[in-house]
This record gives structure tokens, sequence and C-alpha cells, in this order.
């Protein structure tokens, strides 16, 4: 069941389109990661869906009552809030059902393993984190919106996340740069490239595989248009051939060739993604002996 379709959707901040007649489809039960060069226009996206921007072009049909809530990138600020309190601005309260509203925020809390009388500047920035998610999740969204969840994370909340969301939010879209975070949760993968959605069923490695073989075909076909156009432009200008009747088609082609070729937009950077292991330098950089550390109660490193 289809919970949100986006259709030709487009808008832009400055010379090219972050969306460009981009489309997407959001099933319900999926968990989409959504991948794209900084600045490609990821955030954008989400405030689309969320609500917060209004595209210049195109549609957004959304499922009747649907729900979507949003975890974003930062903390939140420490305050003398209890989590309770903090965690109930996520919904507005039922006048006539009041009980179902507590009932919300008491699973929410328990459900991040939290207290509800601690106070905010009591958490840690992991447990802040939970408490952001349970204000996200007291509204029992349909569609839940991640915008880079393992910000200012643990390693152990960062492990919490991936056991947990799938079973504590119905839909997800979300966005990150930890592949092993993306493995983890994804079903399916949607990269935004120069304006276009794309969708890769699987997990990342399968995502790289065909991204590079899309890659090295557009690198080809490319070069082919660019030879094309190159030898119709030498042909253009030997002026009084081209100018007779029977040339008049191929002058319009000529005209659409350098059309086609202006609008293109080139992939940025290198033409061909690459992950590669770090190679060792040869250069001792640290040597530690004997190390420890605490703090407070809590040993991080013991005699290391």
């Amino acid at each position: 069941m289809s919970l949100l379709n986006l259709d030709k959707l487009s808008i832009s901040f400055g010379a090219d389109a972050l969306l460009d007649q981009a489309d997407l489809s959001i099933e319900a039960g999926e968990r989409l990661c959504l991948l794209g060069r900084n600045g490609s226009g990821k955030s954008t996206l989400l405030k689309i869906i969320e609500g917060q921007l209004q595209p210049d072009d195109g549609s957004i049909r959304m499922q009747k009552m649907l729900r979507v809530a949003k975890l974003g990138q930062d903390l939140p600020e420490v305050s003398d809030k209890t989590v309770h309190s903090f965690v109930a601005e996520g919904d507005e309260p039922d006048d006539h059902e009041p009980w179902q509203y507590e009932n919300r925020i008491a699973t929410a809390i328990s459900r991040m393993q939290l207290q509800p009388d601690d106070l905010m500047s009591s958490l840690s920035g992991g447990r802040r984190r939970r408490a952001a998610l349970a204000q996200a999740l007291v509204s029992d969204p349909d569609l839940l919106l991640l915008d880079e969840p393992t910000n200012h994370l643990d390693l152990e909340s960062i492990k919490w996340l991936e056991s947990n969301l799938p079973s504590i939010a119905k839909t997800i879209l979300f966005i990150t740069h930890d592949r092993h975070f993306v493995d983890a949760l994804a079903t399916r993968i949607i990269e935004l490239d120069r304006g276009q959605l794309n969708s890769y069923p699987g997990n990342f490695k399968q995502y790289y595989q065909r991204k590079q073989e899309q890659l090295e075909i557009e690198e080809r076909e490319n070069k082919l248009f660019d030879k094309k156009l190159a030898a119709e432009e030498v042909w253009i200008r030997q002026g009084i051939k081209a100018r007779r009747t029977r040339n008049e088609g191929r002058v319009r082609d000529l005209k659409a060739l350098r059309e086609q070729r202006a609008a293109r937009r080139e992939v940025r950077g290198n033409a061909k993604i690459t992950i590669e292991a770090a190679q060792s330098s040869g250069k001792l950089v640290a040597e530690l002996k004997n190390v420890s550390k605490s703090y407070g109660d809590q040993t991080i490193i013991d005699n290391f």
C-alpha cells in the first residue's frame, strides 16, 4: 500500500535544481535510506515531505490522514524539562480521551528505556537522542523521517537504534553516512543524484555495484554523444552545404544536440565511486602503554 507519492517534483536554490522532475513512491513497512552527496538536497526533500517546504513544481499525494514525524540532526537543547514533558510536546492532547494521550507518552518513553521524571539536563547525548526519538514517536506516525540519526551517538546507542527501530517505527525514510547502519536497517536505497531520485533494492553493496555499472554506461554514452556533436560542429562550419534545403533537417538536429549537451548535468567529482581500505603508511602515529581512563565511576579504558 502506497503511503506517499511524489510526482515530477522540482525545487531550486540557485543555478541547479535540487529536485528536477523527480519521482518517488513510499510503501507501508519500507525502511528507505536516502543517499546523495552533501548539498544534493536530501534534507530539503525531508522538509518537503514533512510540509515545511513547498516544491516549485510537481505534486505530492499522501494517504488520507497520514501522520508524519521527523527526528532532526541536532540534539535537543539541555533544559530543566522532565523527559515526560519533553516527549509530550510531540503530540496534541485529546480532550475527549486524555488517558490515551498519557498512555502514548508512557509507551514512547518506555520503548526508549528512559525514566519520565529524569531531567533532560541530566541525560547523556545518546539518551537525549532517545528522548527526541520518543518525542517523534509519541504521535504514532505512519512515516518517520530521520536526518542523520546516528549523529552524537556512541557505538552502544547506534546498535540500540539498529536493533529497535524496525519494531518501533512503521515506515522509515532516513539519511545517514554510516554504511553499517544502512545495511542493518534499509530495505531499499534511494539515491538523490543531479536532481533525480533513483531506487536500488537491497543493501549498500548491491547499490554500489549497480551504481558503478550505471556510471560506466553513462560515461561511454556521453563520449559517443560528444564525438557525434563534435563531428556535426565540423560539418556546420563548412558553410554553404549546411544552408542547402536538403540539409535543413540536419541543422535542426544539430541545434537539438546542442540543447541536449547544454542541459546535461555532469557527475560531480570522480565519475566512479571508489571505496578502498586504508593503507598502512609505515609510520608510527601513536604508541599507547598501560593507559586507563574513567569518567566518574565508569571505566572507559583499563590498562590498555
